[in-house]
């Protein structure tokens, strides 16, 4: 195989899942489908159900899965929350912080926590991008103070 061979990338992804790599890309996916409770809910393996956990996942697309049994109304909300959940871990993994708080300053503040929790969980042991995924999760504390 020739170096540029190796380099090629795979038909099919997305931008998103060249830049992260199959770590984060498996991670995000199945941290996506536990926080839509899929596991629990539409999934076919037992292990999943029991722990509500994503315990499975195609090798060569690393989709999880309980994702493959949505519909296509549930598929698109699915994708849309994974979309913008690789957006905001491919930031906080970069540790570009000021296009994560632009990122998840966008969105209302019930669909950035939900991202938040996916990314953090995603996101390697250890990893700086948590300490700035937790000084967000603090700025949108008092924010949500000062507005009462």
């Amino acid at each position: 195989m020739t170096t540029s061979e190796a380099k090629a990338p795979k038909a099919g992804m997305s931008d998103w899942e060249r830049r992260i790599g199959d770590y984060g890309t498996l991670r995000l996916r199945q941290r996506t489908a536990e926080m839509l409770g899929l596991p629990a809910r539409v999934c076919g393996v037992r292990n999943c159900r029991r722990t509500r956990s994503c315990l499975f996942a195609f090798i060569d697309t690393k989709l999880a899965v309980c994702s493959t049994m949505l519909t296509e109304e549930e598929r698109k909300a699915h994708d849309e929350l994974l979309d913008f959940a690789a957006r905001v871990y491919e930031a906080a993994h970069s540790g570009h912080f000021g296009n994560l708080y632009r990122l998840l300053f966008q969105n209302p503040p019930e669909y950035h926590r939900s991202v938040i929790e996916i990314v953090r969980h995603a996101l390697p042991p250890g990893h700086s991008g948590h300490d700035g995924l937790d000084a967000i999760r603090r700025i949108a504390a008092q924010r949500l103070v000062g507005t009462i």
